[in-house]
């Protein structure tokens, strides 16, 4: 059966995006005129990839008051993903975004640059593929996949995750159908059958068991952690990067906070439980095998590179001109992190 591709990832227009970097400019320039510097604090603005967990460390860094200790006011807007986070970045109305490795992949081989400011987490086992009973998947054998329809939003970690689990379960893009859903229609497509399967994170998974009357199935992992790995960035505007020097560093010394109080509170699941939607337990269950630390490493360039020939093989994206590790080594805005704490980067 061949795949279907039925929505393509959304391009930024340059226009756009040039008009954004003069709005952010001329309208999220910082301190205020006429004040003393005790009464100044930055203000900035930060897109997050929805409210849920994945984004746990940006979560605590907001929620623990981190921003503020470091004199930063921090306006924040939710989006439905990551790749609408960045977009809202590169648009002009925000400082910051987070977003996974995937959109980031796309924007740069299109020849937008958004910066990566800080690589403050990964995992790879929070994308699940779920399966409804009646669709005859076999949790235990992936290749069971081949001939259904599955859905995932398309320009995100979740159709990255089922390109690699067909490479996992050895079957081809044209095995199945691909079908582009938003996070938000997910599990009801699967409920009323409208798609066999789909690609995305566990707590959908969990949501569409509840829903279904517990007649979802999860797919195996077992040994997938070896085709796929996800990274949650803080990425930053040029505007930004280029003329808030001391935002940059607020903003990295923010994560670096958050990061040692996941390590050193055990009740930091209660303290964003209801930033992030999630219950506790939920929190702790989900995020028990992400790896949360802020660094840069080879790893990283290397998974970037990875998914952009992904991308480039399957025809989603055009291939750029030059190398391929220069293009996204470019991009990596590892300056503020190694003066704040050399022993986190290791780009080379």
């Amino acid at each position: 059966m061949s795949s279907v591709f039925e929505a393509s990832y959304v391009n930024v227009g340059r226009r756009s995006l040039l008009r954004g970097i003069g709005a952010v400019a001329a309208g999220v320039s910082g301190v205020l005129p006429g004040l003393s510097l005790a009464q100044q604090r930055e203000q900035a603005t930060l897109a997050t990839g929805s409210a849920g967990y994945t984004w746990a460390l940006t979560a605590v860094a907001e929620s623990a008051g981190y921003w503020k200790k470091r004199n930063v006011d921090l306006r924040v807007q939710d989006f439905t993903t990551g790749r609408d986070a960045m977009q809202a970045l590169l648009g002009g109305s925000a400082n910051f975004s987070t977003t996974t490795d995937t959109p980031l992949v796309f924007a740069v081989l299109q020849g937008l640059k958004p910066a990566v400011l800080a690589n403050f987490s990964r995992y790879s086992y929070d994308m699940k593929i779920v399966a409804s009973e009646r669709s005859g998947i076999d949790p235990r054998n992936p290749s069971s996949l081949k001939g259904r329809r599955i859905g995932t939003p398309a320009g995100t970690s979740g159709q990255y995750a089922l390109a690699k689990y067909l490479e996992f379960a050895k079957l081809a893009p044209g095995d199945i159908t691909q079908i582009n859903i938003a996070p938000s229609d997910l599990v009801g497509a699967l409920v009323r059958g409208d798609i066999d399967a789909f690609s995305w994170t566990a707590l959908a998974g969990s949501a569409a068991q509840r829903q279904s009357g517990g007649k979802v199935v999860f797919l195996t992992q077992n040994g997938y952690e070896k085709y796929f790995r996800s990274h949650q960035l803080l990425l930053v505007n040029q505007a930004t990067l280029s003329s808030r020097k001391a935002l940059l560093s607020d903003a990295v010394n923010a994560l670096l906070d958050a990061e040692n109080h996941i390590h050193t509170n055990a009740a930091w699941p209660d303290q964003v439980s209801s930033r992030v939607r999630s219950t506790p337990e939920e929190i702790r269950q989900f995020t028990s095998t992400f790896e949360f630390k802020v660094e840069f490493n080879k790893s990283f360039v290397e998974d970037l590179v990875s998914q952009a020939q992904w991308a480039i093989d399957n025809k989603l994206a055009p291939r750029p001109k030059g190398d391929l590790r220069e293009l996204f080594r470019s991009v990596i805005h590892d300056e503020t992190l190694k003066s704040i704490n050399p022993s986190r980067v290791s780009l080379g």
